[in-house]
């Protein structure tokens, strides 16, 4: 009985630590989510399909994306690669 006890109480902290390693990077996730609206607005602007307040849009987009995106601007790809794909 004890064992089993024993075994049960390792697996739900095997499970625990495995959850908490992979947690999704919320800021992460957000800062993807504003270089895509970057990425659509540029398409615009390059198909000549934007209007000057679409610019002024752009210039925004741009800074926003510059603050939440900071502290991800060192991080190498393959690292990068993960974070996308938990993102989604």
């Amino acid at each position: 009985m004890y064992n089993m006890i024993q075994k049960s109480a390792f697996l739900s902290l095997l499970t625990l630590t495995l959850l908490s390693c992979h947690r999704t990077d919320e800021k992460f996730c957000s800062c993807m989510k504003k270089s895509e609206e970057v990425n659509a607005m540029s398409e615009k602007i390059w198909k000549l399909e934007a209007s000057k307040q679409d610019s002024v849009q752009m210039k925004k987009l741009i800074s926003s994306k510059s603050k939440i995106c900071e502290a991800y601007e060192y991080i190498n790809g393959e690292e990068l690669l993960k974070l996308k794909a938990d993102c989604q």
